[in-house]
Order: C-alpha cells, then structure tokens, then sequence
C-alpha cells in the first residue's frame, strides 16, 4: 500500500495566500481601488477559493482590503486624514527602529544595507522602476531587523501593508534628489557611527519626502477610485 500523500490544510494553504497577498501589497503589486475576485486569485494563485476567501477576510480585518461584494474585495484609497496618520507613524516606528539599529549594527550588516541600496540606485539609473521599489522596500525592512525588536518590525509591515498600494504613485514621480544625496547614505553612515540620533532623522527625512509627494497626487486618486466605482 503506498505511502499517504501530504497535502496541504487549508489553514496552511490560507496562511500561504495570506503571506503572497501580503507581500504584494507591501510591493504596490496592487493599485488604489482595484478590485480582487476569488475567481481571478484562484486563477492566477492555482489556489481553490476557500483558502483565499480565509486569506482575503485576515487582510480585510488587517484593514489592507475592503469587503466589496461576497466574491470580491477592493483595495482601499487612502484619505489624507489617514495617509498622514501612517506617514507619522511610520516616522515614528521607523526612527525608533533606526536608532536602535545604529547601536547594535556591525560591519557585515552595514554592508548589506550598502548592496541593497547600490542595487536600489542602479535600477533607478536603469528605469526600472518595480525593482527600485522593490529594493528600497528590501532596505527599510533590512534596517528595521537590525533594531531586533519584532513586535515594532511587524507594526511597521502593517503600516506599509496600507500605504503600499498607493506607493505605485512613485513609479510616476520625478526624483526629487541626485542618486549621491539620497537620505539612505545618511542612515548608512549613522550606522557606521553608531549615531541613533542621525539614524533616525535620516529614515524620518526619507519617508517624510517622498510622503509629501503621494500626498499631493492623493486628489486624483481618489478622483480616479469615484470614477471606477460609477462604473
């Protein structure tokens, strides 16, 4: 008699869709008002509906999703009240995250940072722009697990879970330094002093940037979300 085959519960395979929505939020793989069908996940996952109805319902209670209908979920649009509510906090968690990693970094991981954002600047030169972001993404999460505090690093993933749709916007947004003056070059050099004041006003100059930016492109968006819900 053969042997039993393994296959995966439903918990695990929810858990699994769960992560890889998660993950592509994070990484704005998803736009400001899209919505997401069971039929279409399940298509593009090879995932049968039930688990990612349970991975769509934990996104939805996380505030990543909104319920639209029985079979599908919408990605929200941030309101201004809201986006400057992430913004200060990521500002605020970020900080914490950077100065704490400014006391406890050492030099192979000061290296690491300096390859993620070498490859960062070399996508931007290349105009790749999904892969900019992807790195830059790599950085900031980087630097929050140097700080060792994984409570604060999962707040901070949430808070990037929310804001990471409409940081599609970027990809269309001129960039507002030269490649050398980059605030990351800051963070690195805080690290390499062990510096935490200067670790955290760099990461906050670096959010706070780039926020001003997405927050005035906020209006459209929201604009284009009134037209596609008329629809």
């Amino acid at each position: 008699m053969p042997p039993p085959v393994n296959t995966p519960s439903v918990e695990s395979m929810a858990a699994q869709v769960h992560g890889r929505l998660r993950l592509a939020l994070m990484r704005s793989r998803f736009l400001p008002g899209e919505k997401l069908t069971l039929r279409a996940l399940g298509e593009e996952l090879g995932v049968s509906a039930t688990p990612i109805r349970a991975a769509l319902a934990r996104l939805v209670s996380e505030g990543a999703l909104e319920q639209h209908d029985r079979r599908s979920v919408r990605v929200p649009t941030l309101s201004d009240a809201r986006f400057r509510e992430v913004v200060e906090l990521r500002m605020d968690l970020e900080g914490k995250a950077a100065a704490r990693a400014a006391e406890r970094a050492q030099p192979a991981d000061i290296a690491r940072l300096e390859a993620i954002h070498a490859a960062m600047t070399a996508a931007r030169l290349d105009g790749r722009a999904e892969a900019m972001m992807l790195e830059n993404e790599r950085f900031h999460m980087a630097l929050c697990s140097l700080a060792a505090m994984p409570v604060l690093q999962r707040m901070v993933e949430g808070l990037w879970l929310q804001c990471g749709p409409l940081n599609a916007g970027l990809k269309s947004i001129r960039f507002l330094h030269q490649p050398e003056e980059h605030p990351h070059h800051d963070v690195i050099r805080a690290l390499r002093q062990g510096d935490g004041a200067l670790a955290r006003l760099a990461v906050q100059r670096d959010i706070a940037v780039y926020a001003d930016a997405l927050l005035r492109r906020l209006p459209a968006m929201n604009a284009a979300r009134r037209t596609v819900d008329a629809a």
